[in-house]
Formats: C-alpha cells, structure tokens, sequence
C-alpha cells in the first residue's frame, strides 16, 4: 500500500472541521411534545430519569440517560387497561417500579386492554458519553430513519429524534450508512487518517475490511453498492514531475489525483478510470492559490463522491467546483456541470447563481427522474450560504436547469463535508457540514419548507444518510442492538 503522506493543508482543514475532538459536556437529549390522546383515555408512562421524547402513544421507541442505574418507570393506564414493565407480571391501575438498566441495554412496557387491544414500547439507554442532539419539529415529514456520523458513533436516529442504534468505532465515524444488502459501513478516522471502509453486519460484526486496489491509498470520501454487489469507490493517485508553474506552483510538483474504481465483495478490481490527465491542471481555477499556499503534492481535483446509473457515473470534484458525467465503456467525460467552462460544460439556465452556481460542492446523485441533485457548499463564492440543488439535464441540448433548491436561514456558511438527499415525494434531508459552529441536518417538505432540524451541538456529521426504502427495520435495528448488548456481558 502507498503510505505517502497526506498534505499538511488536508490535516489543517480535518483538524478545524473537528475530527477527534469528544465533546466537553454532555446535555440532556430534547425532547418532543406529546401527540395524541389524554390522560384519561389511553395509558400514561413516565420515568426518572426522563426519557426523550416525551411519551406518545404513538410513538415506540425511547432513549434515557440512565448512567448504568436504576430508573423509576411510573405507570397511569386508565380503568380497564393493564400495564407489564419488562419481565414482571401483568398489574391493573397505577404503580412504580424500579428497572434497572444498563447501557445499550433496553426494557420495554406493555399495555393491553382485553385481548385484542395490545401496545409495547421500548426504552433503551444511552452509553455514558453519548453525544448530545436535540431535535426541533415544526411540521411533519422526513424518512424513517437517517444515519449520521457523531465523533466515535454512527447513530440512525427515527423521526421523533430518538437514536433507535448506534455503533461505536475504534476511531471516529465518517460516511456512515446503511447498505442494501443488510450491512452497513463506514470508514474509522484515527487521527487524520483511514485507510479502509469497514463492513458490518447490524448487531456491529465485521463482514469484511475494503480497500482500493494497485496498492493505492483509500479516499474514503464515498462508498456505493452496486446492484450486482461490487462496490464503487476513489483512491488517492499521486503522479510525480508535473509543471505547475504556470499557476503558482512547482515546475516539478507532486500532484494528488483521482481514481474511481470498481470492485468485488473479495477486493478484486473489476474497472478504474483516472481523473489525471482527462482533467487537466486549469480546471482547479480559483483554488491553486489555496493549493500552492501550502504544501505537496497539491490536491488538484479533491474528489468527494460518486453514483452510478448503467454505463453512466457521476462524480464530485470539490476543487474543480464541477461535476462530471463518465461514459463507463469508454471513459470520456460526456459533460461537465460547473466550474471553469469547458468544451464539455453544460450552459446552466434558470440558477439565481449564475454561470458559476457551484462552490466546493458535495454528494452529486442521481435522482429517481435521471435528474441530478448536489449540496453546494458554495465555499469561497461570494454568496457563501450552502444549498440543496436540483438539475435536469438536457443532453442533446447541453443544459444544466435548475429545477429547485432549499437552504436553511440558520445556515449561512459551509466549509466542507455535507450530503443533500432526495427522497419521496420531493422531500429533502440536508446535512450541511461544517458550518462553523455545530452539526445541522434539516428536513424539508415537498413545498421546500422546513420540517425539522436534528441539531448535534459538539458534532459535525459528513453526512446525513436518509434511510427511505423497507430495510433496515426498527424491528431489526432493536434486535441488532440487543445483540451487541448481549456480547458486552
């Protein structure tokens, strides 16, 4: 494996974007307003210490600090109801009871009424330490579950805010997500560094270990399954002796590069295509004066994600403020949305952005309908406010038109990291990254308002991975937790 060194620039950006650092105080996770019902009508559960959200009828699944201790559990079901606290017998009317309940592990309540009216909650308590989050609901909607990164955790929260599982790494969490075919993955950071994914199944055992191929280093910046089950991912290419006086820099410069490449479940590689030299040197415009201020080999193209559709790639260049569309079979660039124009460069029509709508931009997908969706970070630009942005692309035409984009008033800056997903009926979930002062995901309705924001205070997630399709399930994420509770002992 190539174990050249990373540039001294990306360990100060990994560095002010807050890798490694554990949060300094620990808060009290938010809580949700109670919905349906009365008192007086169905069953009421509290606890101390309190459980987040507040209870809800319809809401299952609940998170308690209990700090490896007993809680109380109260209970208050109506006449005619019965009420059953983890393994205890079935009792009618009110009581209290002490449970005791260690990290991970969880209880559930159980009311019925007769034999066919039957309820069953679940609380689970959070590890001493857990990062603290909070959830802000204005209106309803998101997906069912989305996974983010919170320093050593990969969490997916549901959509009242409540962590349903959670894995612990050995290092800090980036590009968590679940997999389609049960696993989920993400790739530890130690440091400044991560050499490989890491494969999981749910209830945290390793599958398999993932790294680049030619003896390259692993760009952990994005990892995708493809429905044959390879895996689609970027490596680091260094290539030595290049010019790059012209633009600041050395006459014989290191440069770092890309390579996307295709593998199977084992490692083998099945396709690569290389960024150097089908993207040359003028292409990284604005940013060689950030480049050449600090050292080699410079960072030229700063690859950040892919997707595939068929024979067709998409691929984020976050220092060529671009995306790209690859022809697989051939490897030619087919067009080019943003940056410095091109022969490639699709005319951009209907942005309030202009002709450069495009600022160090993250998590280029393809939507449902073939169009494109990207946050933009809009880093460096001179309106600095991030955005989730929507293109249909006209090919024979050679046209980029916006079809829609959201921000968030509370979302003024983005440094770097973020994801935008499109999901459902025109719903987004946007993590916005580094934003200078704490992690933000929001949720936003089909009309692009905002639904909901899921705050983590000492957190900056890379991504918010929105989990939309039937697997995993609660049910399964529950059990999955269980079992990695039972092996603790």
């Amino acid at each position: 494996m190539n174990r050249r060194r990373i540039p001294a620039a990306l360990f100060a950006l990994a560095g002010l974007l807050g890798f490694g650092i554990l949060p300094t105080a620990i808060a009290q996770a938010g809580n949700l307003s109670a919905g349906s019902g009365s008192a007086s009508a169905i069953p009421v559960l509290s606890t101390s210490p309190g459980i987040s959200p507040r209870f809800d009828w319809n809401q299952h699944d609940y998170a308690v600090r209990c700090e490896n201790q007993a809680i109380t559990v109260s209970l208050a079901p109506p006449a005619g109801w019965h009420s059953r606290v983890g393994s205890r017998a079935t009792r009618a009317g009110s009581y209290q009871v002490k449970q005791n309940l260690r990290s991970d592990r969880a209880f559930s309540v159980l009311f019925s009424k007769g034999q066919s009216l039957r309820k069953r909650y679940w609380i689970r308590c959070l590890p001493t330490g857990f990062p603290p989050y909070r959830l802000q609901r204005f209106r309803p909607g998101g997906p069912r579950l989305t996974m983010i990164e919170m320093s050593r955790y990969a969490v997916a929260f549901d959509r009242a805010g409540v962590p349903v599982w959670w894995f612990l790494a050995s290092g800090d969490v980036n590009n968590a997500q679940f997999m389609d075919d049960g696993t989920f993955s993400y790739a530890p950071v130690n440091g400044f560094y991560s050499r490989e994914f890491m494969i999981h199944r749910l209830d945290g055992k390793l599958v398999r270990k993932l790294e680049v191929a030619n003896g390259l280093l692993t760009d952990v910046h994005d990892l995708i399954r493809l429905p044959n089950g390879n895996y689609m991912l970027g490596a680091r290419r260094l290539v030595d002796n290049v010019d790059t006086s012209r633009f600041g820099g050395s006459p014989s410069a290191t440069i770092t590069t890309t390579q996307i490449q295709e593998l199977s479940p084992s490692g083998r590689l099945v396709w690569k295509w290389n960024s150097w030299p089908r993207i040359g040197l003028g292409q990284t415009g604005r940013w060689w004066k950030t480049l050449v201020a600090g050292d080699q080999p410079y960072d030229v193209h700063h690859w950040n994600s892919v997707d595939r559709r068929g024979n067709r790639i998409l691929l984020s260049f976050r220092h060529l403020d671009a995306l790209l569309l690859i022809d697989r079979r051939s490897g030619r660039i087919r067009w080019k949305l943003g940056g410095v124009k091109t022969s490639k460069s699709l005319k951009i029509r209907k942005d309030p952005r202009g002709r450069y709508p495009l600022g160090g931009q993250h998590d280029a997908r393809f939507a449902a309908d073939g169009s494109v969706t990207v946050l933009d970070n809009s880093t460096g630009l001179a309106n600095p406010r991030p955005r989730a942005v929507r293109y249909r692309i006209g090919g024979g035409r050679r046209t980029a038109t916006m079809v829609k984009q959201v921000l968030d008033p509370e979302v003024g800056f983005s440094l770097g990291f973020a994801s935008a997903n499109l999901f459902g009926n025109d719903q987004w979930v946007v993590g916005w990254g580094a934003t200078g002062r704490k992690g933000i995901v929001t949720g936003f309705t089909r009309e692009g308002k905002i639904a909901y924001r899921l705050i983590t205070p000492f957190n900056v997630s890379y991504r918010a991975n929105a989990v939309t399709g039937g697997s995993p399930t609660v049910a399964q994420l529950r059990r999955a937790m269980n079992r990695m509770a039972a092996r603790q002992g």
